[in-house]
């Protein structure tokens, strides 16, 4: 099996899972996007079709193991522009109910499934509720809030903790990506995004509005926001810098209960003032004077 770094509950629990030879029908991966759910997904799936498994773990031997990307017996849908439609989960039942070829069973995975409209839930919710026997499914998702409360009481759910500072370090060394400990540490257990902020022109101007904002130095914000507006690249991506801004704000707060909300608040209030067409320059003033009233 490829090394999955983290995760060593999660794993265990579906070890036994297929050391018990109960598989369940459909599956509910949780948690923080970026964290390693659908790398995990694919692992377990090739695991139980694999024939010879009996952990998770697969041969790569078998007829199962050689088709397992290219057959028909395997097949991951990803969102199109946000969304997933109700015809492709139409077109996806469909395939899963004809009998697996190569495998002892047919395994399809849901990547985003919080993408899926409301038409595409109802979709798929039939197929929950008397699914093929040699099928299962595994929906992922970072937001399990946005499935129907139907869909949540018909599959396990399977949930994935934050990678901690020291894992996140392990897979980017093991991708050969260097990464700042700053990166990591605003990346709040999710290596995707500590990769996010390696290769993003943003995220060290973003750091620094952050902490002035933090520490109140007004006058250093000035200068920062000035900064800002007099270079036209920083001055259309300051959406993006604010929202990084917000994920720094974010984790200040979950990791000291007194950090003041107000100032996410109005960092928000900005970004949709900029998403609305406000004036950039206008906004930024604003933003600095709403922040000295804190």
């Amino acid at each position: 099996m490829f090394e999955i770094i983290g995760h060593e509950k999660t794993k265990k629990q579906l070890e036994k899972t297929i050391q018990s030879g109960s598989i369940g029908h459909a599956y509910l991966f949780v948690g923080k996007s970026g964290i390693g759910k659908n790398l995990l997904a694919k692992e377990f799936a090739k695991s139980i079709m694999c024939e010879d498994s009996k952990s998770l773990n697969y041969c790569d031997n078998c007829d199962a193991c050689f088709t397992f990307e290219s057959g028909s017996d395997f097949k991951v849908i990803c969102p199109t522009k946000n969304v997933i439609k109700v015809d492709e989960i139409r077109e996806f039942c469909s395939e899963l109910f004809l009998l697996p070829t190569k495998s002892k069973r047919k395994v399809f995975i849901i990547d985003d499934a919080e993408c899926m409209n409301e038409q595409a839930q109802n979709a798929l919710l039939k197929v929950l509720e008397e699914p093929p026997l040699y099928a299962t499914i595994i929906l992922v998702t970072s937001n399990k809030e946005k499935l129907l409360n139907t869909i949540k009481s018909r599959v396990i759910e399977i949930q994935f903790d934050f990678l901690s500072d020291e894992e996140i370090r392990k897979i980017l060394n093991m991708q050969g990506i260097e990464c700042s400990e700053d990166a990591i540490k605003y990346a709040n257990g999710s290596a995707k995004k500590a990769i996010d902020f390696v290769n993003d022109d943003v995220f060290d101007i973003s750091k620094d509005l952050a902490e002035l904002l933090i520490r109140r130095d007004f006058l250093a914000v000035n200068r920062k926001c000035e900064e800002i507006k007099a270079d036209k690249k920083l001055k259309t991506n300051i959406s993006a810098i604010l929202e990084k801004v917000m994920q720094i704000f974010f984790i200040n707060l979950k990791n000291d209960i007194s950090f003041d909300y107000k100032l996410i608040e109005k960092t928000e209030e900005t970004i949709q003032k900029i998403k609305r067409n406000a004036n950039v320059d206008l906004a930024l003033d604003s933003l600095m004077v709403e922040v000295c009233k804190i």
